[in-house]
């Protein structure tokens, strides 16, 4: 009888070990979930897109503004933004996870959170194999590994696939136009700087130390970039225009301007391979131009 009871005992306490998930966030915390989150509420909306890639969408209770991707996350309850929660509509879910971005969620707010009992997962991929490792861990913690681990391998591949392509190509030099006015760009930190190194280009402004610095006209020109690259076209379909009066410029007097979708290359998600793979193709057309300008220059 003795024997039966520590054996069930045994089991249960296996049971219990085996349903628990256990995950490292970006900070390095280890956070312990007795089992796959069933209640999840997302804090960032690029975290919101990433949890219904891996499959998790049903799971996903409540999200913050501007969680517009996919289509059925424009209906999700909202919780505040990003940077300012409504604590009293999150504990009126009764959300059994949190997943915040440690970039813009206060973490006065986070750990209020978790003073009250709520887990929350802190992350914040910048680079694509952050972004792999994130989708890997939010699959994991809501219980879809199996299709995380699809994503987060195609992610891999598909990169692997443009740094093969593209890093033995001519570098060419680009500006990013972030926003037109004031005229703000990136430096080395953000997402897009790694797109553009992954396509075999330079940006202009990596070393700058504000993570998106403003910069003067003067300053573009004088670093003559083969490739203007814009993230506004939504907001400012002429952006192009305002450009034309630069002629001494490479990247105007060749009509090397391209637009590219913002959401896709400023948010840490699977579509940013998309991104990456249009703004490669880009800048491999404005190779090709300046080789045949320069080609045709010599003859």
């Amino acid at each position: 009888m003795l024997n039966l009871i520590v054996f069930a005992w045994l089991s249960l306490l296996s049971a219990t070990v085996l349903s628990e998930v256990r995950v490292v966030d970006d900070l390095g915390r280890p956070l312990v979930l007795p089992q796959a989150a069933k209640r999840v509420i997302s804090l960032a909306p690029h975290i919101t897109e990433n949890l219904y890639s891996v499959g998790a969408g049903e799971q996903v209770v409540a999200a913050v503004s501007y969680s517009d991707y996919p289509e059925a996350a424009k209906v999700l309850p909202r919780v505040g933004d990003f940077a300012n929660l409504n604590i009293e509509r999150i504990l009126s879910l009764k959300p059994d996870l949190v997943v915040a971005w440690i970039d813009g969620s206060s973490s006065a707010q986070l750990e209020r959170l978790e003073q009250l009992g709520i887990p929350v997962l802190r992350e914040s991929p910048d680079s694509f194999a952050e972004i792999a490792n994130s989708l890997r861990r939010l699959g994991a913690v809501t219980g879809h590994d199996l299709e995380a681990e699809e994503v987060a391998a195609d992610l891999e591949a598909r990169v692997g696939h443009l740094r093969e392509r593209f890093q033995e190509q001519t570098v060419l030099t680009v500006f990013y136009q972030l926003w037109h006015q004031p005229l703000i760009t990136s430096n080395s930190s953000q997402l897009i700087d790694r797109i553009v190194r992954l396509c075999g280009g330079r940006n202009i402004f990596a070393e700058r130390p504000e993570i998106a610095p403003r910069v003067n006209i003067e300053a573009v020109i004088a670093a003559d970039p083969d490739v203007i690259l814009s993230g506004v076209e939504k907001h400012d379909p002429q952006w192009r225009e305002h450009w034309q009066r630069w002629t001494q410029m490479k990247a105007v007097k060749h009509g090397l301007l391209f637009a590219t979708d913002a959401d896709q290359i400023h948010r840490a998600t699977l579509r940013a391979v998309a991104g990456a793979e249009a703004v490669c193709e880009q800048i491999d057309q404005a190779r090709q131009t300046l080789t045949a300008k320069q080609q045709s220059n010599q003859d």
